[in-house]
Formats: C-alpha cells, structure tokens, sequence
C-alpha cells in the first residue's frame, strides 16, 4: 500500500481533535494499534540487521554516524512544533498489539526495540488527542523533513535525530513489516493515529514519522 505524504504544517486546532474529544484514549488505541496486518508484533533488534527505508548504507557509513550504548528515554521534544514530553516503557498489549501509554501526554518507547542512539528501530509511540484535548503527539503531522528531534535518555545522554520521511498508512494496509524493520544504523520511528473519520467517530490510518541520527550525539 503506497503512503500518502503530508504536505506543509497543519495547524494546532484541528476540527478531528474537537470531534474525537468524546472517543477517549480506548477509541485511540484500537484506532492505532489493533487492525495493522501480521505481523502485529515488532520483531526485537537482531545485531547488524539489514537497514530500511533508504538505498544500501555505504560500507564505511556506521562511521559517519553515531551510536549509543542502551539506556531508557525519559523525554522527547521537536521544537519546531512544540513538542515536550515525557517518555514512558510500554510493552505488548493483550491482542498482541503495541501497548499505548497510560498517560495522554506521555510518549510510549516500545521495550522489544532498541533504546533510540542504539543501532537498530527504536520505536515510540503515542495518543495524537483524548478527551481533553490535544496529547503528546497531536502535533507529529506537522513535522517537516529536516526537523530535529531531540531523545533524552535515563542515562543523561542526548540522541538527536532529523526529520527525513513522515507518511500516512490506511489503518487496513499499515505496513508493519516495513515500519517496525530492524535497522543495522540507528534510527527512531514515531507512530501515532491519523485521518480521522467523523462518520464513524474513528481513525482510519497512523502517521509514521521517520528520523535519522544528525552528525553528532553529545552527552549533558
């Protein structure tokens, strides 16, 4: 299923928030999580796994990048579109899915990848609205390529990532063999709820946001 990509930066109110007030984080989570197409579950990081997304690395391109020992996220932020929040450790949800944080506005890091910095798919997740208002990820889609998000991590390390792909899947063609890949270089992949349905209360795809490690991974 080709992905539609998002063009320009979308506003901070959106008539999808305001409708899905109602729908709860329960609505999210199933909106997002429980109808990708096998496998639903993210495989774990093998060491030296083939790398995605793009052409081949070149053979010296690992010493072009940086990478990071494990050690936990506990913040994410992109500054360009204002987002700051706390990141979580979530698990495999009953149906076999990517369990979504308890907390609205906290990120969920998915604990069968790998720690962002680390070589390999670390994958975060999170609500885009509840019934409050907007959540932790609500302003993903207004990304652009170039972007810089910024990881930190239990250890006081800083991973800083760039923006270089953001698509949209139908919920019912969602690529999970491709979006949840191994990677041999480090790379952080953001998934949230998208293309909400007012007819039937509802999200109908997920928004993939893909970053790249920048040149330079420094320690606070």
């Amino acid at each position: 299923m080709a992905s539609r990509r998002l063009g320009g930066r979308r506003g901070l109110c959106t008539a999808a928030a305001t409708a899905c007030a109602a729908a709860g984080i329960t609505l999210l989570a199933v909106a997002a999580f429980t109808h990708p197409p096998e496998p639903r579950r993210p495989p774990p990081e093998p060491p030296a796994a083939a790398r995605t997304h793009d052409t081949p690395a070149r053979p010296d391109a690992d010493q072009d990048l940086p990478v990071l020992g494990p050690s936990p996220p506990v913040r994410i932020t992109a500054r360009a579109v204002g987002l700051d929040a706390a990141v979580d450790t979530v698990g495999t949800a009953e149906d076999g899915s990517i369990a979504l944080p308890g907390e609205g506005d906290h990120a969920g890091w998915y604990s069968a990848s790998v720690t962002p910095g680390q070589r390999g798919n670390a994958l975060l997740v999170g609500h885009v609205d509840t019934t409050s208002g907007p959540a932790a990820f609500y302003a993903l889609g207004a990304l652009r390529q170039g972007d810089r998000i910024t990881v930190h991590r239990r250890d006081k390390s800083v991973a800083r990532f760039t923006v270089t792909a953001l698509d949209v899947y139908e919920r019912d063609g969602f690529p999970s063999a491709s979006v949840y890949a191994p990677a041999a270089l480090p790379v952080l992949t953001l998934i949230t709820c998208a293309d909400w349905d007012p007819g039937n209360r509802t999200y109908t795809g997920n928004l993939v946001v893909t970053a790249r490690p920048e040149p330079r991974l420094t320690h606070t």
